[in-house]
């Protein structure tokens, strides 16, 4: 019984859960997508999807390609946020992308993108905030949200971010070896149906509980 047990707590801290100080359980129940709303404060201008709330940023995105943007999408409005956790995982540090920001952004006939940009942030205790820079206003963007077209549409599981399209962020960029909550505020000062910010899902590539 007790090698069974050692067994047992080191698989899970194999897997970056059930480690002490940590209400992790790698039981199989843990989703890669977004699974809780913990706060909004929306700003005002666009309001799109909100009577949806939380289902329409909760599961997988429901990408609609490069040419037309998907319509399950929540708008932030003006300068508006919005957390999202995920019950029973994590984001966790691996190589390249860990996680990825789902928006609806779209190619027009000039094979420019029509992008809304939002600031993303990560925490793992929902206190302490790690802000990727985005102060761009013309692409390549940077470390912003929302200017990437997506393509996966419906995948309720581990996804290949090289296809799925999105925007991708490497925990290693702001130094954080877990994430248990993501942060998008939405960057009001770009051009365009006032710049509004449309969530459509965030996605978990690295997860403590795969």
């Amino acid at each position: 019984m007790r090698r069974k047990k050692l067994a047992m707590a080191l698989a899970l801290l194999a897997s970056g859960c059930g480690g002490e100080d940590d209400d992790l359980v790698c039981d199989g129940s843990g989703s890669r997508f977004v699974t809780s709303v913990e706060e909004t404060a929306w700003g005002d201008g666009q309001s799109f999807g909100r009577d949806r709330m939380p289902q329409v940023v909760e599961g997988p995105p429901r990408g609609a390609g490069t040419s037309q943007g998907s319509m399950d999408v929540v708008s932030l409005g003006n300068g508006g946020l919005i957390v999202v956790g995920f019950v029973d995982n994590g984001i966790v540090d691996g190589p390249g992308t860990d996680f990825v920001v789902f928006e609806n952004p779209f190619e027009t006939p000039s094979g420019a993108v029509f992008a809304e940009l939002g600031t993303v942030a990560v925490s793992d205790d929902g206190e302490s905030w790690f802000e990727f820079g985005c102060t761009a206003i013309e692409p390549p963007y940077g470390d912003c949200a929302g200017h990437h077209p997506v393509q996966l549409n419906g995948v309720d599981g581990p996804f290949d971010p090289e296809t799925s399209g999105g925007d991708p962020f490497d925990l290693a960029v702001v130094g954080l070896a877990r994430a248990r909550y993501v942060r998008v505020v939405d960057r009001p000062d770009l051009e365009g149906f006032d710049g509004v910010f449309d969530l459509d899902a965030v996605g978990i590539v690295h997860a403590a509980c795969p």
